[in-house]
This record gives structure tokens, sequence and C-alpha cells, in this order.
């Protein structure tokens, strides 16, 4: 292609600053590939082709014809448009402002593409790079970096990718490029429907934001608030790919980033990249720079309020309004998010919305992180299913009625008052393997209409110090935000009782029971530990139980009632008398386990399941038990 025909299109009409940087860079194109002509016509000799390539190696650089005319262009664009705004906002002087032009052309102008091939030569290189540029700039005394480090302004503050030497291609990040087009920043989703009215907390975080503050918001729905203040102060709040594009955003844009605690400790934040709100729970920390605010708890007749203005504004009945207040912390944006999945919920389900798309929306609303330390467990059991004494059963009843009727006696009999901590409940389930814990606590959930999540010890326990603690507080903190049932299945392993500090391992362990004995006093939902084993349990936490409900072997009578619940209704029996085996001493879970395992044998006989199944398969669990059978139904 010969440089005659090469074209460019006209400058933008709609934004004169990348006008003007177009115009620059269509002249010094057209004088670096007049150069580089000039020294490839020159060449002769022999070796033609060999001093053709020599030639066109630094070709010389004398001032250019056309230098008043480009410095012109350029000094216009670095100050005119919204390329002049990018500029002025990260001080960037001629080469800079140059460097954003050729990015966005190359992006946006194919042709332009095409020219910046031709002074690769290479056609498929069609982008700027550091080294290009410099060769570009060279006939207009310009000087321009030889390659663009992660501390340049222009990829630390996100308006180019990261760019690793003079030869990768410099390309806008998506907030920048959306600004150079004039189009907004994209919003955080789940914005609330105002601005936080006359909340004076909102409103002192606006001005906050206004004066480009960093501000740490802790506690249940924090993010909430967050988004409500950034709105509150007319700015959008935004959430960004990169945390480059975020400083961007914040000195661009005036847009609020709002991000995770954990997020803005790694994030090199300073207060010059502008106002930012972070989010996290109760003891998250921040960085040297950051006002944190620890979210009250709203009062429960205030929570009342809000679900029942809410449930009135959409023509659902009270009813279950005191309910979802008691059991979840929500704010007004969090209550008007789950109202509008519930109605989503009903039409996809097509029939009228009621209370129980409500409560299925909020149990299942997004926003908590709680799945990173513990697992769902899926409740199946329901209190009839468990087969145990009329004390325990008993016990495991009430246990419901204080998770249930905890607003009635805290808020409205005014125990709250006398009772500043313990609030919530911890209950210890206790007892042999197989006598029914874990059933228990799947049961307990069911009944209360809650999630249940097993704390997974391999996901809190950590050898590194401090974050043992860390992962604890996001499971306390997630589990009060989710409304959900903490399970810590074998506690004695995290509940363990304090030992005598003899070095600093054991001084760190001591730490980590004293945070729980701490946290557990502060959790306001519901926390069931079970073990086998509650003599090695710290006699501290014992104090702190509002339950300790022990799960013994069940006597014959019930160890009848569960033989006789072990087989599925589908499954063929021969001569199985549940009174005779009742008189093997095995727990619940061992029953279950030896029925499965005989009927296991009899399909693969080809029969029902018969007395001699059922022989080896219970000799094989007084095995595991370290006893031995006799058979006969007695051990």
């Amino acid at each position: 292609m010969s440089l005659d025909q090469l074209t460019v299109a006209p400058p933008d009409g709609g934004d004169l600053g990348l006008g003007c940087g177009l115009a620059a860079w269509r002249l010094a194109v057209d004088g670096y590939l007049r150069r580089l002509r000039g020294a490839w016509r020159s060449a002769g000799g022999e070796d033609d082709d060999v001093a053709r390539l020599l030639a066109g190696i630094d070709p010389a650089a004398p001032v250019d014809p056309n230098a008043d005319e480009f410095r012109a262009a350029s000094r216009t664009a670095m100050t005119a448009g919204r390329l002049g705004v990018l500029a002025t906002s990260f001080g960037l002087d001629e080469a800079g402002a140059l460097t954003v032009a050729a990015a966005w052309w190359a992006d946006t102008d194919p042709q332009f593409g095409v020219a910046l091939g031709c002074c690769h030569d290479d056609g498929a290189r069609r982008y700027p790079t550091a080294a290009l540029l410099r060769l570009l700039l060279a006939g207009f005394d310009l000087p321009a970096p030889v390659e663009h480090t992660d501390a340049d302004p222009l990829i630390h503050g996100g308006v180019l990718a990261p760019a690793p030497g003079p030869h990768a291609p410099l390309r806008l990040t998506t907030a920048a490029r959306r600004h150079l087009a004039g189009t907004a920043p994209i919003a955080c989703a789940d914005l609330p429907d105002s601005g936080g009215g006359t909340d004076p907390l909102v409103a002192g975080l606006s001005r906050a934001i206004r004066g480009g503050g960093t501000v740490l918001l802790r506690g249940p729905g924090a993010r909430a608030v967050a988004l409500a203040a950034v709105l509150h102060a007319g700015r959008t709040p935004v959430e960004a790919d990169s945390v480059a594009e975020c400083r961007f955003l914040a000195r661009v844009c005036a847009a609020v980033p709002v991000m995770s605690a954990e997020d803005l400790v790694s994030s090199g934040w300073r207060p010059a990249d502008g106002a930012l709100l972070a989010h996290g729970p109760h003891g998250a920390g921040g960085t040297p720079d950051t006002y944190t605010v620890d979210l009250p708890a709203t009062p429960l007749e205030a929570r009342v309020a809000a679900w029942r203005t809410a449930f009135a504004r959409h023509g659902l009945p009270p009813g279950a309004a005191d309910g979802l207040a008691a059991r979840y912390r929500f704010g007004p944006a969090d209550i008007a998010d789950t109202l509008r999945r519930a109605f989503t919920r009903a039409r996809v389900e097509g029939h009228p919305p009621g209370p129980d798309d409500v409560w299925h929306a909020a149990r299942h609303r997004p926003g908590h992180d709680l799945a990173r330390v513990a697992t769902p467990v899926q409740p199946v059991f329901t209190l009839d299913d468990l087969v145990l004494p009329a004390e325990t059963r008993q016990q495991l009843d009430e246990l419901v009625s204080h998770v249930q009727l905890a607003h009635q006696v805290l808020e409205r009999w005014g125990f709250r008052a006398v009772l500043p901590r313990g609030q919530g409940v911890v209950a210890l389930l206790h007892g042999p393997p197989g006598t029914g814990k874990t059933m228990a606590a799947e049961a307990v959930a069911n009944a209360l209409g809650q999630d249940l999540y097993r704390v997974e010890l391999s996901a809190v326990v950590s050898k590194y110090i401090g974050e043992t603690e860390k992962n604890l507080a996001l499971a306390f903190e997630e589990a009060e935000r989710a409304g959900a049932v903490l399970l810590f299945d074998e506690c004695d392993s995290l509940f363990g009782k304090r030992t005598e500090q003899r070095d600093a391992h054991d001084r760190w362990a001591n730490l980590e029971v004293n945070y729980l004995l701490q946290r557990v006093e502060t959790f306001a939902g519901l926390a069931i530990l079970a073990t086998n084993k509650r003599t090695a349990l710290d006699e501290a936490f014992l104090r702190r139980l509002r339950f300790t409900i022990r799960f013994d072997p069940p006597d014959p009578q019930l160890r009848e009632q569960l033989w006789r619940r072990a087989f599925p209704r589908d499954v063929p029996t021969r001569g199985v008398d549940p009174a005779a085996l009742a008189g093997a001493e095995l727990a619940g879970g061992h029953i279950v386990q030896a029925a499965l395992a005989a009927a296991f044998l009899a399909a693969a006989s080809g029969g029902p399941v018969e007395p001699a199944h059922l022989d080896r398969a219970m000799r094989r669990e007084y095995e595991k038990l370290g006893k031995s059978w006799i058979g006969g139904g007695h051990g």
C-alpha cells in the first residue's frame, strides 16, 4: 500500500480533544512513513535489500515541517473535551494524552489500525505500543516513555490495561473506553429505590463521600447502606473489574467505588484516589486512612414497621411481617429486593404472590459469604422423624420456641434490657455416636424454616496467626446476615479446653478459644454444637449455652421403633421381627447402616430381606464398635 493510498477517518466531531488527538497522529504517522520511504529510496548498491533494511533502522528525524500544526493539535487534545478531562485528572503531559488518543482510535477506527500496522511493517499489529509511539513522536521533539510500568499514571490510574514491555499492545480499560465514548459508568446491581431519605447516618456518609474520604462500614446490611449513601450524595456507586478501574471512575467520572473490606485492604487505596466506601462484617480491618463506622442494629420495632409498610404497599397480608422482622435484620433496600424476588418467583410459578414467596425469597437472598467457610445442608428430617425419649424431644421443642419467640420475649417483654449479651441461642447436643445429634440439628432447622450450614474445619482453621479468628468472625457475621443456623459438628476440636501456656502455640490456641467465648456470647442467631466428648469442652462454654441436650443410646422400646422405620415401604422383607432385632444394643445410626447393608445383601441374592441378611449386617456393625456378635438379635 502506498502512502498516497492511505487515508484516515476525519476527526471525531463529537469530542474536540479526541478529534485533535487524531489530527496530531495523522501528522505523526505521515511524517514517520515518509521518513521511512525516503530512507528506503536513498538506499542503493549491490546489496540493495540489506541497505533498505538497515536504512529503516532509526531513520533520521529532523524537525517535521508540520511541527507547528502538530503541536497545536496535541495541546488542544490534552485540554479539550472528554480527553482533556481525563488528562487533567491524571496530570498527563502531551505525550500521555496522545497515548490515550492513539489507544482510542486504534479501537474505534479500523483505518487508523491499518496505519499503525504499516508503521509496524506488520499488518497484524494494528495497535499502538510504547516503542512505536516513541518513534512517531521523535520528529516533533516530544519525548515519550520507553514502556508503561504498573506505576505509570496511565496503568495505575486504570486508563490503560497493564502492558508489560515496550512492544505490548496499549489498550484502554473498559472504564476509560466508556468515559471517552461519553457513556455513563455502570452502576452497582441491586440499587435501593431511594438514597436513604433523611436517615442521619446516610446523610453523614454522603458528606464524607463529597469530601473524598474512605469509609468502612461494618455490620449487617453494610453494603445496602453504602449504596444508599452514594446515591444520597448524587454519585454513581460502581463495582469495577479492577482496583485500577475503580481509581479511574473515582477520579474522572465522579463515581464512588463500593468494595468489600477484604478488597480494600489489598487495594492500596490512597486519599488522593478519591472517595470510596467499603463494607464488611464486624471486626473487619481497613487501611490506615480508613474511617470505620460500626452500624448499629436496627431495633425490632423499626424492622417490623418497615416490613408492614412494604407488605401494605404491595397488597400482602401483614401477618408474616413480624416473623420476618424477627428472623432477618434487613434494611429497607434489602426488604425491597426481597419482595421483588418474591414477586418474580410467584410469576414464574404461576400463582398470586403471598407470604410463602416472601419467606422463600428472604431465605435464598444472595449477599452473604457463608459458603466460604461452611457447607449448606438441606434439612430433610422433621422433628416427628426423630425417635427420642420424651424429655429429649421436649427440650428440642423448647429450643425451637426460644428462636421463634425471641422477638416477643426480648423486645416486647423487655428482656433485652437485662440481657445485654447472650441474646442468641447456643445449644449443645452431646452423646455417643449414632444417637441422632446431626439429624436433630436438621430437624430443628426444618422446624424453623431456616437454612442450615455446617462449619467446615478445613475452611476455618488456619496455621497462620489470626486467620482462624477471622474465618470464624466471617461465619458468625454471615450467619446473622443470612438468618441461617450454624452447625459445629465434632465441636470439641474448636471449643476444646484451654491449656497452660508453655509456648507460643499454646498462647495462640488459647486466643482462638477466647475469641470463640466472646463471639458466641454476642451471636444473635442459632448455633448448634454437636460432640461425642462433652468433657473435652472448655467449662466457660457451658455457662454460655442456652441448652445442653443429651442424646442417650435408645432403650429396647425406642430401638424397636427405629427398626420399624429402618426399611422404606417398598423394601421386600420376610421373617423380619423388629421386636427381636431391638434386643441388639445399637444406636439409631448403626441400625440404619445395618438395614442398608442387609438390603444390599438381599438385592444381590435376588430375594427379600431376611434374618440371615440382617445377621451378617449386624455382625459387621458390632465389629465396627469393637464388640462380639453372638447372633439371634442379642449382643
